[in-house]
């Protein structure tokens, strides 16, 4: 009879064991406070099981869409790879209720079966969403088709240092309170970047969009909010520092804001530092009749084959903007004072990028804006 070790033994008892776990909704066995899980089932189980500061480490792999309720640990919790090299794949997510959530370095690619936005954040308070890469479905199917993220009823969340791509629509936000979009890259979408109706509190900065393939009756826009079917008026919102480029696609409104039934003015708006290049009419619009609208440093630069102005009511404050036209009270002005008035060009906005960047950290910008200004 062979003689078995001890050490052989147990090592054979733990193959066995991690072969067991690997198929049934049981997460494995880690260190204190570090959650291993390899499918969908273990990972609902370990987020009903969390209490705080649990990290939850998933294996590379797809993983099927699930829903869940009320996952409230008491201190923030961490979902990401375990391998950053092979990052796990979620297709699909609904999230009810909860908070103290953390989403970061992993593949957000949607499957195509929600009926809405295949990853959906509702009612959720202290969300972060970072580095991940967001996506619709592989091929012309999701770009013609799929809604990435919806964000609703969540307060204080943020989204940061992600990627948006190959989809409809990227992401809506939704009554929220708190909200924080920074630093991420938005390209190759069919009609909007960043979406929404009835958020305060609101931050967009940072961000490149680029890349928009409109079709039909489509009415694309980089970032827009509107009021439609909402019963207050949005309030504090910051629109700081983001780059929308044509690039490669078709023109596209750059920073749309529009208060539809001109009863509900957005107050305490401020876009500053803004660059918007080969855009549609309108380049930046505000329309509503807010009293509280400060325009300072943003660039509207036009493209030959397409007007593109800068629009706002009569009460906003605008200082040191650029543009080929503003039409203020919709009416045409020759130049605003302490504004300028710059002429298209046929340059693919390269001299506006330049002039925007130079002498400019680029840090909080994505690695793909770095490489077209590099490229200039």
């Amino acid at each position: 009879m062979p003689i078995t070790s001890t050490r052989s033994v147990s090592a054979t008892i733990a193959v066995l064991a991690g072969a067991f776990l690997a198929g049934s909704a049981m997460p494995a066995p880690a260190r204190p406070g570090v959650v291993l899980v390899r499918n969908t089932p273990q990972l609902i189980t370990a987020l009903r099981s969390v209490r705080g500061g649990e990290r939850i480490l998933l294996a590379p792999g797809d993983y099927a869409p699930f829903a869940l309720r009320d996952v409230t640990p008491t201190r923030e919790v961490t979902i990401t790879s375990q391998d950053p090299a092979h990052r796990a794949v979620l297709t699909g997510m609904n999230l009810r209720g909860g908070a103290n959530l953390s989403f970061n370095d992993l593949v957000l690619r949607g499957s195509g079966k929600a009926a809405q936005e295949d990853f959906i954040f509702r009612g959720l308070r202290n969300l972060r969403i970072s580095q991940i890469a967001a996506s619709g479905r592989l091929g012309p199917i999701g770009l013609a088709a799929d809604k990435i993220m919806q964000l609703r009823d969540c307060t204080n969340a943020l989204i940061s240092r992600a990627e948006f791509t190959n989809a409809g629509i990227a992401l809506s936000l939704l009554d929220t309170k708190g909200v924080s979009v920074t630093s991420s890259y938005f390209h190759d979408l069919r009609m909007d970047a960043i979406r929404g109706g009835g958020n305060s509190d609101v931050l967009i900065a940072y961000n490149y969009i680029t890349g928009f393939s409109p079709t039909g009756a489509d009415h694309p826009d980089g970032i827009q909010f509107w009021t439609n079917r909402q019963k207050a008026a949005a309030q504090n919102i910051r629109i700081v520092g983001n780059v929308i480029l044509r690039g490669r696609g078709k023109p596209m409104q750059g920073i749309f804001m529009r208060d539809e039934a001109n009863d509900l003015p957005y107050k305490n708006v401020v876009l500053t530092d803004n660059l918007v290049v080969g855009g549609m009419y309108n380049g930046i619009a505000i329309l509503s009749d807010t009293t509280s609208l400060l325009l300072t440093n943003n660039v509207v630069a036009a493209y030959p084959d397409q007007k593109s102005w800068i629009r706002v009511n009569g009460h906003a404050k605008l200082r040191a903007n650029r543009s080929p036209i503003y039409l203020i009270a919709n009416k045409r002005v020759a130049r605003p004072p302490g504004n300028r008035v710059t002429p298209a060009r046929a340059d693919g906005g390269a001299a506006a990028i330049k002039a925007w960047a130079a002498g400019r950290s680029l840090d909080r910008y994505s690695e793909s804006l770095r490489r077209h200004v590099d490229r200039l």
